[in-house]
């Protein structure tokens, strides 16, 4: 083929990659082309995917369902030249349109350069690429699975045209570039490629996100004529929709959209219910993303002006009366539409979003043009470039560089004319693929620029830069245009990036920073599936993994705010006399209608400044109406969960949320508090998280979900009055006094408040039935993996912990201070320099996580607690109260995983493995030589089959290791002094094991790995059942069986609740000392939840890790009868 400027190239068309999609194989997974027979005629390209092209004026209907071909063109280079690297094109449209063809997708200005081989592919589009309900029977994402195909191809035949397969960059513009960073996401795409770049377009983008994928399926089922679309199962509905004749479904699509082309993008990625080989997406994108778990390579970013990336959207309707009259009509309604909003957002929200962009009208004009075009450019490519770009640099290693294409073409060939037949204003800038002009010959769609032109500059300068990008990893010189950092990213400026421009029509250059974020909080807001938190870090979801007991599950985000969960009524308003007044939400339940919610209501004074390090303090009486429709952020925190741990949240966090039905039958409703778990140093309590809808659609308790202070803010102590500790457990405390005082007003029952809690808020529970100071605060308790016993309970030298704190921080003299200057001093630290300071702390990796914690605080007036729970526990000094105690078979997974997991810590880990592991165990302090030699030599034997290292055949012993040592131990002899010095007839205790297993893990969370089901039912997957975690997990089908395991086992904790007894109590012999002494290999009965042939089922079983926990009594000295082990 002859070049634009340059000499002649090789070019070869049309090869089959995968077998024709049609029959049997439309809506599946993409299967590799079988090889041919002779010799192909790769002379001419095939036919595009079909598709009808919504955004092309005209709409035109074109392609075949036949199309998985590729192109390969490649400079004309001696036979013995040196492999060349390969530049693999993705190309745009909005995923329902484009195509690979030559007259569309050029590679004349990239084979000008010699230096590159250059591939591009066609991919499903439609329906046919990314319809899907996300189970076996159409697991979607087919679009994403042929570009993975094609990527695999090149992987096994590049080198046959002499391109180099492990010097492989993917790009595209816009769908493309969207696409490029889903496969940096996609733990299957991980190998097939060596840099990316991303341009115009990011995965955290929420224009390919589906709410609900089946309701999608059914919506095009019915509109092309599938018989009863809205009661057949998905086996159904895609042996049905693959019977439809392909134009007819194309042309289905129309009923997808609201009116017009709105939204511009009906099907979207679907995240899979089973992980396997060839699945895409098993969680949410901006998890994948946030947390880390991506491929880290060279990554380039790029995008056009503000509003000539928004004008896109708007320039057909400014420029078509008939349309414009219309949109103008319905302008709110439409807007939000085309801006991808939370259906729940409301209309004050919107409006005050077209007030920050200083719309005054509130219709698209001439005058509003360029204002609303800035809006739809920030919230759908600047401001998701803006949070992808940041996130990436505070974790990965791998260089990111940025562009932004401002050269305006002076010929006046741009984009723009695909979405108008009117010359646009040049204030627009340019619009939407405009860089793509000048890296992408288009000829089916725009003349050639006039020759010598500064356009051709540009095409030569950026085509140059991207193909020395694919080459080095570099992008423009590392001299000039550094890689972005971290620090880069500020209120009003992101990282140096460079900037393609004209003055007097003169192509220029310039490297700049500045970037408009006036409206970034706004879209964090209405962006809850990619939010990030404030201040100095991104809030990021956590990824647990952790030593022995530890968490529930830390955060994806501050909080969703109210006004994108519900619809705010002024007469959801709650007075209290100790209270005030507070206005309420609406939010939407799981099953029922809707529920009423008050967020983010403060309990105690903030504590920062001098009350830093202080007992929390009574918040006084509300003045006024106090806005309760969103919630706060979580306590700030640094979690050591995340592949490279972040700093997120706030000091002034003690904030709690009031859920009730808003249907109630009865005034004094049960009252549930729930306390998170996060080993002390991480978790939140909002409903991105915590959810509440389950527990509401019971509709027969008010739940509470608190924050209190975490880390180092709050279990750092010194030992005595001066910064006495447990400040997190006593926020606990004032809440749960909160509750008290003013729960009535909600109505709830005083004389009816169950606490419970997961992990760290397991034990936080059993603390609070300590501690003096709680007494009548509570009537029920609830402890999930968790109790007062377990080993990082108490520290033992909190104020050598808080001097060696404070030298970390750069206190001068930490060691000799006295107590009252060491806080004064603490109190004056930056609190991320505080928090930083418990990297310190660690002796490997993030362990122990859980550095700061409870301590006894004899002789303090106000002390939490003033004795050792164990020795309380041994006694029975306490005040003793109904107690359901809750395990899973596989705790010690929030450990074990991310190390097996991960190659390095594996490996790491292993060539210091006896060392290590005896610190795992946190032995008491007093233990000999003797003792520490023979107790790991016990530990060999009975966990690792005698061998010093973790692998797959001691994987297992692994796992029961930090689950006994952890969990089951400390639970077994809970129980055991429970019934030896409680009265269980009057305060009985019951128990259960959650064992089901279900499509979602927190495995998965623990690691960068998709590990759901490969370590069984782990620490945290029974909170899966009780809590929606929207910002971690999809949601469940509504008849599907885990929506029934949610029902009965939200049930069995609201039962518990009312009566002090679970659900089925009576098909349980009580617990006491004689039944448990009587089962030396067993426990008391208890509940178990079941996989079964039907489903899911519970049982009754006695079966225990009796004889591991007698034997881990023994190595600690809590027993002297070895024979019991």
């Amino acid at each position: 083929m002859p070049g634009y400027k340059g000499a002649a190239f090789e070019a070869f068309l049309g090869i089959p990659f995968a077998q024709p999609p049609i029959g049997e194989m439309r809506f599946k997974n993409p299967v590799a082309a079988t090889a041919w027979q002779g010799t192909l005629d790769a002379s001419k390209a095939h036919n595009s995917c079909l598709q009808k092209c919504y955004f092309i004026l005209g709409r035109p209907i074109f392609g075949e369902e036949d199309c998985l071909y590729l192109n390969v063109y490649r400079p004309v280079v001696p036979a013995d030249h040196n492999p060349l690297p390969v530049m693999f094109y993705i190309h745009s449209g909005g995923f329902y349109c484009g195509s690979s063809d030559p007259l569309s997708v050029g590679p004349e200005y990239l084979m000008d350069t010699q230096q590159v081989i250059l591939v591009t592919i066609n991919y499903r589009l439609g329906a046919f690429g990314f319809l899907g309900t996300g189970d076996s029977h159409m697991s979607g994402n087919f679009g994403l699975k042929d570009q993975r195909l094609a990527l695999q191809w090149v992987q096994q035949n590049i080198a046959s045209f002499g391109g180099d397969p492990q010097l492989v960059t993917i790009f595209g513009h816009s769908a493309g570039g969207i696409s490029a960073h889903y496969h940096m996401l996609s733990p299957n795409s991980k190998g097939l490629f060596h840099r990316a770049m991303s341009l115009s377009g990011t995965a955290l983008t929420n224009i390919m996100h589906v709410k609900d994928p089946m309701n999608s399926v059914r919506k095009l089922a019915k509109s092309a004529g599938v018989a009863l679309a809205g009661s057949l199962d998905s086996k159904e509905l895609v042996e049905s929709l693959r019977a439809v004749d392909a134009m007819d479904l194309l042309l289905a699509g129309d009923a997808m959209k609201v009116w017009d082309n709105v939204p511009l993008i009906d099907y979207g990625i679907v995240i899979e219910q089973d992980a396997t080989p060839e699945s895409f997406f098993n969680e949410p994108l901006s998890v994948s993303h946030l947390a880390g778990r991506i491929h880290e390579v060279p990554w380039l970013l790029g995008s056009s002006s503000r509003a000539g990336e928004g004008s896109m959207f708007l320039l057909n309707m400014l420029t078509t009366p008939e349309l414009l009259k219309v949109f103008n009509s319905r302008f709110l309604e439409l807007m939000s539409v085309a801006l991808y909003l939370p259906d729940e957002t409301t209309e004050e929200t919107l409006l005050a979003l077209l007030k920050l962009y200083d719309v005054e009208k509130l219709e698209l004009n001439e005058q509003t043009m360029i204002p609303l075009s800035n809006l739809y450019g920030d919230f759908t490519f600047l401001y998701p470039l803006y949070a992808a770009a940041e996130s990436y640099v505070k974790y990965a290693k791998e260089p990111l560089s940025i562009y932004r294409f401002e050269f305006h073409s002076l010929s006046n060939i741009s984009f723009s004319r695909a979405y108008s037949t009117e010359i646009i204003p040049r204030e627009l800038g340019p619009v939407h693929m405009d860089d793509a002009l000048h890296t992408i010959r288009m000829p089916g769609l725009l003349p050639n620029y006039p020759e010598d032109s500064a356009d051709e500059l540009a095409i030569n300068r950026l085509t140059m830069l991207l193909v020395e990008f694919a080459k080095t990893g570099v992008f423009y010189n590392a001299t000039d245009l550094p890689p972005c950092k971290a620090e880069d990213f500020t209120a009003d400026k992101i990282c140096n990036y460079l900037r393609f421009g004209d003055q007097n029509g003169v192509y220029r250059e310039s490297i700049e920073s500045s970037m408009d974020l006036r409206g970034l909080s706004l879209w964090k807001q209405t962006k809850p599936s990619v939010m990030i938190h404030t201040g100095n870090a991104l809030l990021l979801p956590l990824s647990l993994s952790m030593l022995m007991s530890l968490m529930m599950l830390p955060m994806l985000l501050t909080l969703v705010s109210a006004s994108n969960l519900a619809s705010n009524e002024k007469s959801l308003v709650v007075c209290g006399s100790n209270l005030g007044c507070l206005m309420g939400v609406h939010m939407p339940s799981y099953q029922s209608k809707r529920f009423e919610a008050f967020l983010g209501i403060p309990y105690a004074l903030p504590p920062i400044g001098e009350l830093r390090f202080s007992n929390p303090k009574v918040m006084p009486k509300l003045q006024g109406i106090y806005n309760a429709t969103s919630a706060k952020a979580d306590c700030i925190q640094k979690n050591y969960l995340m592949p490279t741990p972040l700093i997120y949240g706030e000091e002034d966090c003690l904030y709690l949320n009031v859920y009730r039905p808003e249907n109630r039958l009865q005034q004094n409703l049960p009252v549930m508090v729930y306390i998170h778990g996060g080993g002390f140093f991480s978790g939140s309590a909002g409903p991105a998280i915590t959810g509440p809808e389950y527990f509401m659609d019971n509709e027969e308790v008010i739940l509470v979900t608190m924050a209190y202070r975490l880390g180092a803010l709050g279990f750092l102590s010194t030992e005595d009055a001066i910064i006495p500790g447990n400040f997190g457990l006593k926020d606990q405390q004032l809440a749960l006094r909160w509750v008290q005082r003013n729960i009535k007003a909600f109505g709830g029952d005083p004389r009816r408040v169950t606490i419970f809690g997961q992990s760290a808020g397991g034990l936080s529970t059993h603390m609070h039935m300590l501690s003096p100071k709680s007494k009548g605060l509570f009537q029920h308790v609830i402890s999930m993996s968790g109790t007062a016993n377990v080993p990082f309970a108490i520290v033992d030298s909190a104020l050598e912990q808080a001097r060696l704190t404070a030298e970390l921080c750069q206190v001068k003299d930490a060691q000799q201070l006295s107590t009252a200057k060491l806080a004064r001093a603490l109190r004056a630290v930056d609190v991320n320099t505080l928090l930083n300071a418990g990297d310190g702390l660690k002796f490997w990796d993030v362990d122990h996580m859980t550095n700061y914690r409870p301590v006894v605080e004899p002789g303090h007036p106000d002390a939490f607690l003033s004795r050792h729970p164990k020795d309380l526990l041994a006694e029975g000094s306490y005040e003793a109260v109904p107690w359901l105690l809750g395990t899973v078979p596989q705790e010690g997974a929030v450990r074990v995983v991310n190390i097996m997991e991960n190659v390095t810590l594996r490996e790491d880990f292993n060539s210091r493995f006896d060392e290590l592991l005896q610190e795992l165990m946190e032995f008491p302090p007093d233990f000999s030589q003797e003792q520490l030699e023979k107790s790991m030599q016990l530990i060999l034997e009975e966990y690792f089959q005698n061998k010093h290292e973790v692998n797959e055949s001691t994987v297992q012993g692994f796992l029961d290791l930090i689950s006994d040592r952890g969990f089951k131990q400390p639970l077994y002899n809970a129980v055991s002094d429970y019934v030896r010095s409680v009265n269980v007839s009057e305060h009985p205790l019951y128990m259960y094991s959650f064992n089901y297993l279900g499509p979602y893990s927190y495995a998965s969370i623990y690691t960068s790995a998709n590990v759901t089901k490969k370590y069984g039912v782990v620490h945290c997957d029974d909170l899966i059942y009780l809590f929606r975690s929207p910002m971690l997990f999809p949601d469940f089908e509504r008849n599907s069986t885990e929506a029934k395991v949610v029902a009965s086992f939200v049930d069995y904790f609201v039962h518990f609740a009312k009566t002090g007894k679970p659900r089925n109590a009576e098909t349980l012999a009580p617990c006491s000392e004689t039944v448990l002494k009587s089962r030396p290999n067993g426990i008391c009965d208890y509940q178990s939840f079941e996989n079964s042939d039907e489903g899911f089922e519970v049982n009754v079983s006695q079966e225990f890790r009796t004889r591991n926990a007698k034997l881990w009594s023994h190595i600690l000295g809590e027993t002297k009868d070895p024979k019991n082990a």
